[in-house]
């Protein structure tokens, strides 16, 4: 009799401390975990194709956001040495500019070319797709935030920024066009 005691008591303490341990599950859920749980989901299935034709989506995606989170840092540090040095602050911000004249437009194809696949591909419907892009941006914000960026203010540091944004402006527009193929059209085989 008293080993069933001791089991019914223990099974009610289980029972108890089940719902409180599947919140702490919920709970731990960050845009991080579902992403990872969205790309498992998204995967399931897939024949060799597809999953080709995923990872070139996905791949190309990641680029494009990192393009736009290095567009983003470039205006933190543009607008900080502009505040402390506003000597510099008129030909920074032309060239900043500038940089941004020559990159948006290849951001712009690079868009339209993942519309493209997305649109293309012949694993799930596009706003399938989609969905699971935003849950990768819930994720880099996530990311982002843990993140605190450190402003730019010495006068030598501004110069170099300034001076960095031509090979940057270069090297961001190659890395673009070359591994999004933005100068070949798409293939996708069925």
């Amino acid at each position: 009799m008293n080993t069933n005691y001791y089991l019914i008591i223990l099974s009610l303490l289980f029972l108890i401390n089940l719902p409180a341990h599947a919140a702490d599950k919920e709970q731990q859920d960050t845009p991080l975990t579902v992403l990872e749980k969205a790309n498992v989901e998204m995967v399931k299935g897939l024949d060799e194709n597809q999953l080709k034709q995923f990872a070139l989506i996905d791949n190309s995606y990641l680029i494009i956001r990192t393009i736009e989170d290095v567009q983003q840092s470039i205006t933190r540090a543009v607008t900080s040495c502009s505040k402390v040095n506003p000597e510099i602050k008129e030909s920074l911000s032309g060239r900043f500019e500038v940089w941004k004249d020559n990159v948006r437009p290849v951001l712009k194809k690079a868009r339209e070319k993942l519309d493209s696949m997305i649109a293309q591909q012949s694993f799930t419907q596009p706003s399938v797709i989609r969905a699971f892009l935003k849950k990768v941006d819930a994720a880099a914000i996530y990311r982002n935030q843990k993140i605190k960026p450190t402003p730019i203010e010495k006068l030598e540091d501004c110069q170099r920024l300034q001076t960095n944004m031509d090979s940057t402006q270069t090297n961001l527009i190659n890395l673009i066009t070359e591994n999004l193929a933005l100068n070949s059209e798409l293939k996708v085989k069925e």
